[in-house]
């Protein structure tokens, strides 16, 4: 009986020590609460984590785009969400030059976040609460903040997803004629270039495009959550791919730009989170 007990117990702590590890290797969002995340954990999980991939374009990776023209960049004045801040590039005219000359590798970057899961924009409050000095506030300023806070989390998205793609580029003229392509379309000019694609490799058609204008540098893509009768993402399911057209802009060809997410990592308490 005795040995009975002691083989037991020798199971029960095998049990807890794997419990235990199992719970220190998660990740952060999944080990404490996000009013917990530090500042470093958070511009990871926005910028490098399984709902924040980036796409890196440079003068020797660019490729040709094998598809029928991009929509034109001109003619066009969407409306764009408002309340998104961005920073301006210098204006090339302004300046003389187009800036490229003065780049060693001419580069753009396209980032992109699953806008509609939690997670990123529990990431988004726990920055702005950092940026805030949140702890410092007065009771009141607290009340307002977390009144913001809770209406901005709560949104649910039963029907869509949406993905906000951020870009940028380190020469001057190629931000601002980057700019102001993606600022003249619209979903009509997009929706059959700018495809979700399934793990079977089936391409879901753009629902929806909003864009910030002026300085800023954002947009969002909306795709709906079902496709043909099934949900996008399936248990078995272990990636989805984001495609859109990145446009031609001086020396440089059409390109397609292609950023890939792992759904298997999306996963919190079992259930794909997009």
């Amino acid at each position: 009986m005795t040995r009975m007990k002691s083989v037991r117990m020798l199971l029960l702590l095998a049990l807890a020590l794997w419990s235990l590890a199992a719970t220190q290797d998660g990740e952060f969002w999944q080990k404490k609460p996000y009013q917990k995340w530090s500042e470093q954990e958070c511009r990871k999980l926005l910028a490098n984590s399984p709902w924040a991939q980036s796409h890196t374009l440079s003068q020797a990776l660019i490729q040709p785009l094998q598809s029928p023209g991009l929509p034109s960049a001109g003619g066009m004045n969407p409306t764009g969400p408002g309340g998104i801040e961005g920073t301006r590039s210098p204006d090339p005219s302004e300046r003389g030059d187009t800036g490229r000359a003065r780049q060693t590798r001419p580069m753009l970057q396209y980032q992109a976040q699953f806008r509609s899961a939690l997670p990123i924009r529990r990431a988004i409050v726990r920055l702005s609460q950092i940026k805030s000095k949140y702890d410092d506030m007065t009771p009141e300023q607290k009340q307002a903040f977390d009144q913001n806070a809770e209406a901005f989390l709560s949104k649910r998205f039963p029907d869509t997803l949406v993905l906000y793609v951020s870009y940028s580029s380190n020469v001057p003229f190629d931000d601002r004629e980057l700019a102001r392509h993606w600022q003249s379309q619209t979903t009509e000019t997009l929706k059959n270039f700018v495809f979700l694609i399934l793990p079977g490799g089936e391409k879901v058609p753009l629902s929806g495009y909003a864009v910030a204008q002026g300085a800023s540098r954002e947009f969002q893509f909306v795709f709906p959550r079902q496709y043909e009768g099934r949900p996008l993402v399936r248990a078995q399911d272990k990636t989805l791919q984001l495609e859109f057209p990145h446009p031609k802009i001086r020396d440089q060809k059409e390109s397609r730009v292609l950023i890939a997410f792992k759904t298997e990592k999306m996963r919190i308490d079992g259930e794909v989170v997009y």
